[in-house]
């Protein structure tokens, strides 16, 4: 059988990640602790990807579309951070 990987779901994912940064900005999706450096919180992830799926009203035949979109927005959060660090010079 052929693994056909439908895009819909991680499109519309990132659309929603846009849309929460926009709003709430990168430190949304930061999970601080003290004495330890800033880690990306998974729930807040999950919680995007989740909405995307309920608004693509789609049933997936990938079993592992959620854990791909959940990979593919986490690269994309980690590389907004690394540019964020960046500017600020540290």
């Amino acid at each position: 059988m052929e693994n056909i990987v439908d895009l819909t779901l991680t499109a519309e994912a990132r659309r929603s990640l846009h849309r929460v940064l926009d709003q709430r900005g990168i430190g949304f999706f930061l999970k601080r602790r003290r004495r330890e450096p800033a880690r990306l919180d998974p729930r807040r992830i999950a919680w995007v990807v989740e909405a995307a799926a309920r608004r693509t009203r789609r049933p997936s035949r990938d079993p592992d579309a959620l854990a791909r979109t959940r990979r593919v927005l986490r690269r994309e959060l980690i590389r907004r951070l690394a540019e964020t660090l960046v500017e600020a010079g540290l």
